[in-house]
């Protein structure tokens, strides 16, 4: 699971630097909180120094409501690669995943598209946020925390920050 998510994140990572929306740091958030079907968090811990890309929805189009969020933090030169929040409703979320199967005898291949109610992983280790109980995942570096607030389903990811780090930012979404 661990290792399933830590792909997951260098994937993102690697997309992100082929289609980045480098925008600096609280413009255009104000128009994405006013259209997602879930309350907005973001950090406000050292939100100055870092540039911000609005990775999904892409494009952005705050005319139509807005299922699910993913911003990428940058540092200040906007070249490296912080950290990544992902944001959704917590209940009555329904993901999509394409499941592949390959007959190599037949050469033949089926993919469908499953969809499923999201359901928090409960897995990892327990961290205290403000009172809000989240989970942490290590990685290499850094790692996944993740946790549910005012119904919304909020996930950090970092191969650059450190378990210590990713809290505090954590800790300044809480209000």
């Amino acid at each position: 699971m661990v290792l399933k998510k830590l792909v997951l994140i260098l994937f993102l990572t690697t997309i992100s630097l082929l289609n980045p929306i480098i925008a600096f740091a609280n413009i255009g958030l104000d128009q994405l909180k006013s259209a997602t079907d879930f309350k907005l968090f973001t950090p406000h811990y050292s939100l100055t120094s870092w540039k911000l890309e609005i990775k999904e929805p892409y494009p952005l189009d705050t005319d139509r409501l807005i299922a699910k969020v993913r911003l990428h933090y940058f540092d200040k030169s906007g070249s490296t690669y912080m950290f990544g929040i992902e944001q959704h409703k917590a209940i009555g979320y329904k993901s999509k995943r394409s499941e592949t199967i390959i007959d190599v005898r037949s050469k033949t291949s089926a993919t469908r598209v499953i969809e499923e109610n999201f359901k928090f992983d409960t897995s990892g280790e327990i961290v205290k946020l403000n009172g809000i109980e989240a989970r942490f995942d290590y990685g290499t570096l850094g790692g996944c925390l993740r946790w549910v607030q005012d119904g919304t389903y909020i996930e950090m990811d970092s191969f650059r920050l450190s378990k210590k780090q990713m809290v505090i930012l954590a800790k300044s979404m809480i209000e």
